[in-house]
């Protein structure tokens, strides 16, 4: 059994299509994947946004049904990748839900900026999420969540001058503010017959370059498409240039991005693979192969 069809469907992000009325757009990401495994289908939410609300409103436009949620994928913990999750959980039937993570998803996050301190990280505790029926699953290791679907645990950081790190940024241990270094970045890499490896991010922090060489170590073969926030938002020309030259040197040939990537990577994106390259939204829908 394998992966036979992929589809994504953006349920939150910084911008709404024109293509579908009345939906919400609101700074952060969260991504509906429907992978078909011949007869069966899992649906598995990949973020949730900062507001659930949002989320759950432009599930009802789009005609989604979130209850039927087999599982829940946070790629770090950022307020506006994982401040809609316990909303999302009061409506999802399918108890107790797996909640899919890295262990520092729960480290605080502390960015220390021109307006003091502010918490960026998750808004709530764990056990709140376990008390609306999830069932945090906290891993370090990749883990194949169902065939041909692999959670990539810790990223190694093979290219350290690509790692997308923010300055000012914090968490506590032992009773010490320490530099944050957002181990706890990560994705799931999606394994689609007679088409590839489908990567989704949700910020990249560890470095977009970084995850793709990862899950090619973990299945063998090179990531064809990725879709997500690359985080080069702060990125000079020549940096964005690096890592489009990776990426390419690694076998990606599609990139669907926003949130987090910014318009000047967007451009060169956009110049460098062309047809391959398409800017998300929220509403935006895509189905591989």
């Amino acid at each position: 059994m394998g992966v036979k069809s992929l589809r994504i469907t953006v349920l939150a992000e910084d911008y709404a299509g024109y293509e579908v009325k009345k939906l919400y757009a609101q700074h952060g990401l969260s991504i509906l994947l429907e992978i078909s495994l011949g007869s069966i289908v899992k649906r598995v939410l990949f973020d949730t946004g900062q507001d659930g609300s949002a989320v759950i409103h432009n599930a009802e436009v789009l005609g989604i049904d979130l209850g039927d949620l087999d599982a829940i994928v946070l790629s770090h913990s950022h307020y506006d990748h994982s401040g809609g999750l316990l909303e999302i959980l009061k409506i999802v039937r399918k108890k107790p839900v797996p909640l899919i993570a890295h262990p520092d998803i729960a480290k605080p996050c502390i960015y220390l900026g021109p307006e003091g301190l502010v918490d960026v990280g998750l808004p709530y505790a764990l056990h709140q999420a376990e008390e609306l029926g999830a069932k945090p699953l906290l891993i370090t290791h990749h883990l194949e969540i169902f065939p041909g679907v692999v959670f990539l645990g810790e990223v190694p950081r093979h290219r350290r001058d690509l790692v997308s790190e923010i300055p000012n940024l914090y968490t506590i241990e032992s009773g010490k503010l320490v530099t944050h270094r957002m181990l706890d970045d990560t994705g799931l890499v999606i394994d689609v017959e007679n088409y590839g490896p489908v990567l989704t991010t949700g910020c990249s922090h560890s470095g977009v370059v970084n995850m793709v060489i990862h899950a090619r170590n973990v299945l063998g073969k090179p990531v064809r498409a990725v879709v997500g926030g690359l985080h080069l938002v702060d990125a000079d020309e020549e940096r964005i240039n690096e890592v489009i030259e990776a990426l390419k040197n690694e076998g990606v040939e599609e990139v669907y991005a926003g949130h987090c990537t910014g318009l000047r990577a967007e451009y060169a994106l956009l110049k460098s693979f062309g047809n391959g390259f398409r800017r998300i939204h929220t509403g935006f829908s895509k189905t591989f192969p």
